[in-house]
């Protein structure tokens, strides 16, 4: 139920976005951020979420990006245990040329995670701020890869009582971003 209201929400809320910020951008993105992981094959595998970018340029975009979402079931001795999480976040993005095709990409992001698990909620706001490089690969294919320093804290609710059980800051301390997005920018002639 909390599920299929958030999915409402958010679609309600992806619409709105779209289509009054929409009217007057000129520049459009749409791809998925995956974490960029250490190691070989380490993480989710297929790690993916979409991502869409606009503005009036490329050098200055706002985001919307899905984090973090997945269903979870188990059974372990007779007992059936089960979770779902998902997240938004929502930012800005600024892009500075340093050569032909490359950036330097920076930009503050908003968000939440929200984790339903038995008879616990968890909901954990942040700000992030990311930092790191911007790749053009040809007119329409761009890579990023992306650090972010982060602020967040988390809330659970537990026997119907809500209580702060974290608070974090963290400068790198999070896995990377790797984007992939696709211009939908119609070139002029």
């Amino acid at each position: 139920m909390i599920l299929k209201i958030k999915t409402s929400l958010f679609s309600a809320f992806f619409i709105l976005m779209l289509t009054s910020h929409n009217l007057s951008a000129q520049y459009r993105e749409i791809g998925l951020v995956s974490t960029a992981n250490m190691g070989i094959l380490y993480g989710p595998v297929l790690d993916a979420r979409p991502v869409f970018k606009w503005g009036k340029t490329m050098d200055n975009v706002r985001t919307i990006r899905a984090e973090r979402t997945y269903l979870n079931f188990s059974r372990f001795q007779g007992n059936d245990y089960g979770s779902a999480s998902s997240g938004i976040y929502f930012g800005h993005e600024w892009r500075k040329l340093l050569s032909d095709r490359l950036y330097f990409v920076h930009g503050p992001e908003i968000g939440t995670y929200l984790t339903l698990t038995g008879e616990y909620t968890s909901i954990q706001p942040g700000i992030r701020y990311s930092l790191g490089a911007f790749y053009k690969l040809n007119s329409k294919v761009y890579f990023a890869l992306t650090t972010p320093i982060t602020m967040m804290t988390s809330f659970g609710k537990s026997d119907g009582n809500w209580e702060q059980s974290a608070f974090s800051f963290g400068i790198f301390s999070e896995n990377n971003h790797l984007t992939i997005t696709y211009s939908l920018e119609n070139k002029k002639k």
